[in-house]
């Protein structure tokens, strides 16, 4: 009989260890305000309306308590287009949970989006991340607009029927405007954008890093990003010989270290958590995961980034 007492009372206390584990890790990501993500030029809420544009990233945030929400914007298009789509998102976000604001996370030109979200919106705005955003431009756009304009038609043409089927496939079919996206990104473009929509995230110059907090209209704006560094890391991944021929084009044009899209100093912007051996794909896990050896989990990395916000208050 004692025996039977030690048993049951050591399992007992297993299963109230394994309970108060469980509870903490469904509230591990639960921030104050909902999250929503925000995809990047080229960009969907699922690929072929079945694939995931984040990766296992919803997936996993919402397992461990967070509130997610992915946006639908205009795959190929400037800020005038997607811009106003992602308000339209945030306003139907607040309407559905009660919340007044959103924590916005956001790849590549998503992070533009964002920003101009928060300078149209500022008082819904709790929190902008940026990942492997051009906040100063990119060389690679630099170099497509310096093409002959018969080889800039053929990609506009091409962009503009691959966007558009793209979001057709996931219902909701949106206007597309490549060259309104590829004036955007290059280094002029976001000059004129950064006039326009001035943020205290961008530091004076793209080495020297910029204000954790943004205040607009007394509204107070936390501010983080990071990025990768590497073209290529996985031969497996059939996205990387673009990327490394992005990444080679970059470096010939001056613009360092790089993800294959976007210059490390141009990602700059907030509170940098730092730069990881990724290209631009593997920073929201993709091509299905597949990224260099040992690399970070960019799943874990938003994971705990997540916390951040919680911890933050947001």
């Amino acid at each position: 009989m004692r025996l039977m007492r030690v048993v049951l009372a050591a399992t007992l206390c297993a299963f109230s260890l394994l309970s108060s584990a469980a509870h903490a890790a469904s509230e591990y990501a639960k921030t104050k305000y909902p999250i929503i993500l925000v995809h990047g030029v080229a960009g969907t809420s699922k690929y072929f309306g079945v694939i995931d544009y984040w990766w296992q990233i919803k997936s996993d945030l919402t397992y461990y308590g967070a509130n997610v929400y992915v946006a639908n914007l205009n795959s190929f298009a400037g800020e005038n287009l997607r811009g106003e789509k992602l308000l339209a998102t945030i306003r139907t976000v607040m309407i559905q949970t009660g919340a007044a604001k959103v924590n916005l996370i956001a790849h590549s030109q998503g992070g533009l989006t964002a920003r101009y979200a928060a300078a149209a919106m500022p008082e819904a705005i709790a929190s902008i991340t940026t990942i492997g955003t051009p906040h100063r431009g990119t060389h690679l756009a630099d170099w497509i607009a310096s093409t002959p304009t018969i080889f800039q038609d053929f990609l506009a043409g091409s962009a503009s029927l691959a966007g558009g089927l793209l979001d057709f496939l996931v219902g909701d079919p949106l206007q597309q405007d490549p060259f309104s996206a590829l004036r955007l990104m290059t280094q002029e473009g976001m000059a004129n954008f950064n006039s326009q929509f001035p943020s205290a995230g961008l530091g004076p110059n793209c080495s020297t890093s910029g204000a954790s907090v943004d205040v607009k209209n007394g509204n107070v704006q936390r501010l983080y990003s990071w990025t990768g560094s590497s073209g290529g890391t996985n031969i497996f991944d059939a996205l990387d010989p673009l990327l490394v021929l992005g990444d080679w084009t970059i470096r010939l044009r001056g613009g360092g270290s790089n993800d294959g899209m976007v210059p490390v100093c141009s990602a700059r912007f907030g509170q940098v958590i730092g730069t990881y051996g990724w290209n631009h794909v593997d920073e929201i896990n993709h091509l299905f995961g597949l990224r260099g050896l040992f690399t970070a989990d960019p799943v874990v990395v938003i994971r705990t980034h997540a916390n951040r916000l919680k911890q933050a208050g947001v």
